[in-house]
């Protein structure tokens, strides 16, 4: 029994600094990424760091290469910064968080527009990362929190085989993100308790990131809103215990019943290997 114990020790070993090295690879290529886009143009950015089968939302899911092909290179200026980051325990999925600002001009002083960004990153067949899907919010300044990355880290959360050998894993998948988003739409914000990660990160318009329980607890308390979700797509991570689902929808405001279309993010992980939590979800207006 020891030799196998020293083989189960060794390989969890390898597993946990496998997914670190990934985690710091991700963290690296955002840099990157924020980097291009300061030295060169928001557009060279983007071109160089999407996937090619990357989505962004103009106003819709819309294919992100041909977008940015086809806009203006101008002499507008978009910097972030990750403050966030995790990854799947197969190194192969993340996602990285943080605020951005934009300017008109690189010459303005002030910028034009501020929030948050969210980035989902895809190892490539070459093992560079790439971004599979980007969206965000706007909302007033904030100070910048410092740099952390999962509480409950994927590479420890996950166990048993490394990789998920189910029937229809991805389908499966989907199928949670469905049954989630039905009985949303039956009853509302309140299903949110039953589903968030003690480590969830809210993302609405206006507001920044809410990732207090007491903040998080008033939000889904509110009223004045209802929402209604229609999923789009959804992927697994290859370890079977990160992934996310991406859709659309509608808010419709109680006080006078004006409804407003919009895009949605939910990022999903496996806790104690075995239960899916939502550990960020974004809601934003389609522009």
């Amino acid at each position: 029994m020891r030799p196998f114990f020293h083989i189960v020790i060794f390989t969890l070993l390898s597993i946990v600094a496998n997914a670190q090295s990934a985690l710091e690879s991700l963290v690296n290529a955002e840099k990157a990424f924020a980097q291009k886009s300061a030295e060169t143009s928001t557009r060279t950015a983007f071109l160089s760091f999407l996937a090619d089968s990357s989505v962004i939302f103009r106003p819709g899911p819309v294919e992100g290469k041909p977008f940015w092909e086809a806009a203006a290179d101008d002499k507008d200026l978009l910097t972030w910064e990750p403050t966030f980051a995790d990854v799947s325990a197969a190194g192969d999925l993340g996602y990285t968080t943080g605020p951005f600002e934009y300017r008109a001009s690189r010459e303005d002083e002030k910028p034009a527009g501020t929030g948050h960004f969210v980035s989902v990153w895809k190892k490539q067949p070459d093992g560079s990362w790439k971004v599979a899907l980007d969206l965000g919010i706007g909302h007033p300044p904030v100070e910048k929190p410092a740099f952390s990355t999962s509480a409950i880290p994927a590479v420890t959360a996950f166990k048993g085989t490394i990789y998920n050998t189910s029937p229809g894993p991805e389908e499966e998948f989907f199928n949670l993100e469905m049954e989630f988003a039905k009985n949303f739409n039956k009853q509302g914000l309140q299903v949110y308790k039953d589903w968030l990660s003690e480590e969830a990160r809210l993302y609405r318009p206006g507001h920044a990131p809410y990732t207090n329980k007491d903040d998080i607890s008033a939000l889904l308390a509110a009223t004045d809103k209802k929402f209604q979700f229609s999923p789009f797509r959804s992927f697994l991570a290859e370890s079977g215990d990160l992934g996310y689902a991406y859709g659309g929808g509608v808010v419709t405001m109680l006080e006078n019943s004006r409804s407003v279309s919009l895009n949605y993010l939910r990022i999903w992980k496996k806790e104690n290997g075995r239960d899916w939590r939502i550990v960020l979800d974004l809601v934003a207006p389609r522009r």
